[in-house]
């Protein structure tokens, strides 16, 4: 029995050594060998890849064990891609083939395997270049038909930019795509720039490739070669049909040196655009500064500028305004011009006087104007504007006498008062009553009869300042 129990015992021992020894079983994954040095693939083109690994021990692989393809550009730092694949096995050696992800772009990529039963994972593989073409078909460039000559102005630039579709026609469809600009050169294209654009100032052939890398010249996605010229601006002047002088109201044509349906036209006078004018000529009938631009489509030219300033004459008086006329005294008023055959109209106050010579004689106070008409040639005109007026008085008027004779027909009150101010004039007849109240006084009441009504009436007034009382009297109105 003792024999027995010890054998029993034996057992056991070599059944827990075998079931530990299962339950630390380990798998030991190659690096995955590379039948490639580099990946380039689109949706219809080389849609498959192979590596190879071994696992061992095999027996160690256990029944539901599922290998996994992982991919990943920097080393497996951040989380890789999983990679759908199909294994194929010989012993300890196994084949996968795989398709690159549709988002595989750039280089440095690694790949490892990972297996599921028991858990092992491969070192990274070699590093390599993968580009999956989502974009394989002609890059379309400045217009939706694209170009094939381009001209800039001398001096500037153009630029060259992939025209967006909004479709996957263009490359700019898929925003995680880089682009290259060459300029063909022999013994070899040099790159000038990156970006889906680029300035140009240089004549020569360029084009633009979307950077796929290593596998760029195996795919299609790149424009036509463009050929870049240069041009230079055309000299562009003005002339005018009237000189530099225009009788404003009459036409002046001024005419721009290039013309044709080729060039879009704009005329300014100063700065201010004349909408209307799109032509080489320009009919105008107002004085200005003018100038024109003229737009081919690659340069501006931008002409001189000509001044048109309108035809007029000098006048003068032989007096000074404003006139000083006292009481009982006159004035003559000469007028001396330039203008060509002239005619004068006199007014008082606005009112036509019957005057037609160069010279006026004035009695009484008022507005006078003076119109001289130039009637040969350019009929033009201009008015000089004369003011007559009484001595500046010293001292408030009590007396008046508003007779329409031209003198005392209005309580004048000094400048020395008007001027002031804060200046609030009231003038209240016998009875206590408000008749005016002003703080911008102008010399001129009475206005009419009816503010005075009886001859020999007397008024009181009060001129405040600053709501002080500054000075106050009586009026007498006589006729």
């Amino acid at each position: 029995m003792k024999g027995s129990n010890y054998i029993n015992k034996y057992y056991k021992l070599f059944f827990l050594i075998c079931i530990s020894g299962l339950a630390n079983a380990q798998l030991i994954i190659s690096k995955p060998a590379l039948t490639f040095s580099y990946l380039c693939q689109s949706q219809f083109i080389n849609t498959s890849h192979q590596i190879s690994f071994t696992a061992s021990p095999v027996a160690n692989i256990n029944s539901g064990n599922v290998f996994t393809l992982e991919i990943s550009l920097d080393n497996f730092t951040t989380a890789p891609v999983v990679v759908p694949n199909t294994v194929s096995q010989s012993g300890s050696l196994f084949t996968m083939t795989f398709s690159l992800p549709v988002s595989t772009y750039g280089t440095n990529y690694r790949l490892r395997v990972k297996a599921s039963n028991p858990s092992a994972v491969s070192p990274a593989s070699d590093a390599f270049d993968a580009y999956y073409i989502k974009h394989n078909q002609e890059i379309v460039l400045n217009t939706a038909s694209g170009i094939d000559n381009i001209s800039f102005c001398s001096g500037g630039n153009l630029s060259l930019f992939i025209f967006n579709s909004g479709t996957n026609s263009s490359p700019l469809f898929y925003p995680e795509l880089t682009y290259v600009w060459k300029k063909r050169q022999l013994p070899s294209d040099v790159v000038i720039g990156t970006g889906s654009s680029i300035s140009i100032n240089q004549v020569g052939q360029y084009y633009v490739e979307t950077n796929y890398g290593i596998c760029s010249s195996s795919f299609d996605s790149r424009s036509r070669i463009v050929t870049v010229t240069s041009q230079a601006s055309n000299p562009l002047t003005i002339t005018s049909n009237v000189g530099n002088q225009i009788c404003e109201g009459s036409t002046a044509t001024l005419t721009a040196s290039l013309s044709g349906s080729s060039y879009t036209f704009k005329w300014y006078n100063g700065t201010t655009l004349i909408p209307s004018a799109t032509s080489n000529v320009l009919n105008t009938t107002t004085a200005g500064s003018y100038k024109v631009t003229a737009d081919n489509g690659v340069c501006v030219a931008e002409s001189n500028t000509i001044t048109l300033s309108p035809i007029t004459f000098t006048s003068s008086i032989n007096q000074s305004s404003p006139i000083s006329l006292s009481q009982g005294e006159s004035a003559s008023i000469v007028v001396t011009t330039s203008a060509s055959a002239p005619t004068f109209q006199w007014f008082n106050n606005g009112t036509l006087l019957s005057e037609t010579s160069n010279t006026l004689t004035v009695t009484s106070t008022g507005t006078y104007k003076v119109v001289i008409t130039q009637t040969t040639g350019c009929v033009v005109s201009e008015e000089i504007e004369i003011i007559v007026q009484r001595p500046d008085i010293q001292e408030t008027p009590n007396l008046i006498s508003p007779n329409n004779d031209g003198f005392n027909d209005k309580w004048v009150l000094p400048s020395s008062i008007l001027t002031q101010p804060d200046i609030k004039v009231q003038i209240f007849n016998s009875s206590g009553k408000l008749v005016l109240t002003s703080t911008n006084y102008t010399n001129n009441w009475p206005e009419n009869e009816s503010d005075y009504i009886n001859s020999n009436a007397v008024f009181y007034y009060i001129i405040t300042k600053e709501n002080n009382k500054f000075k106050e009297g009586t009026i007498t109105v006589i006729k």
